[in-house]
């Protein structure tokens, strides 16, 4: 008898720890975005949002989905046992602000012409100046500190400058490789190189070396790294 309730025990864990489809839809607003990219981080698993910002991904709780695209900030939802009852699973996002990617001045007067930067200043991109802007609002005790934890405001902004940061690691991450880069040095599949950015943005001692511009020892940590994800996606 308890050999049969020892069987049974183990099928039932088995059956527990599979996988199963998450039925999803990408928000913003109470509106669905289409063409949003949604990946398992467990198991690099990517699937794209359709007309009305629905998806379906393999998951189980403890699971961690990132979505992320060019159009929206990029954030991480952790998957749980409530996620799977609520059909579909929300996840709501905010959308970038719309960026010039040139502006043209015909009298080449710049910032640099007039000398108020040096010529070889290097701009911040949208998404540190992001990470500082909300960076400089958390340390401080002035008034718009106070003001914003009387409101409630500055965990939505340590929350902000977290994926604020960790968006920038991953622009960097994207400046050192190359997705045929990543299989070549990595050892990662192609169709998993995005995954193995995200899960490598988690790792804190990566974006130490990345924010002291220690290329060498990061390219090391990568290899790494991409050796235990390998273990990862092995075991899925």
């Amino acid at each position: 008898m308890k050999k049969w309730l020892f069987i049974l025990l183990v099928c039932t864990t088995a059956f527990c720890q599979e996988r199963k489809p998450l039925q999803g839809k990408v928000i913003t607003g109470n509106t669905g975005i289409s063409n949003i990219f949604v990946i398992n981080k467990a198991t690099g698993a990517e699937v794209k949002t359709d007309a009305l910002g629905g998806f379906a991904i393999p998951a189980k709780p403890g699971d961690k989905i990132a979505v992320y695209s060019n159009t929206i900030e990029a954030r991480d939802f952790a998957i749980s046992e409530k996620s799977f009852i609520e059909i579909p699973y929300v996840v709501e996002v905010d959308l970038k602000g719309t960026e010039l990617k040139e502006v043209v001045v015909e009298a080449k007067v710049t910032s640099q012409s007039l000398g108020l930067v040096p010529k070889n200043y290097k701009f911040p991109t949208p998404a540190e100046r992001r990470a500082k802007r909300y960076a400089a609002a958390v340390p401080g005790f002035g008034i718009s500190y106070v003001i914003n934890a009387l409101s409630g405001n500055l965990y939505m902004l340590r929350l902000a400058a977290k994926y604020a940061e960790k968006e920038v690691l991953i622009q960097n991450l994207g400046n050192i490789y190359t997705e045929d880069e990543i299989t070549a040095e990595c050892g990662v599949p192609k169709e998993y190189a995005k995954g193995f950015l995200y899960y490598a943005a988690d790792n804190q001692q990566l974006a130490d070396l990345i924010k002291v511009k220690d290329t060498g020892g990061a390219k090391l940590l990568m290899n790494e790294l991409g050796l235990k994800y390998l273990e990862v996606i092995k075991d899925e």
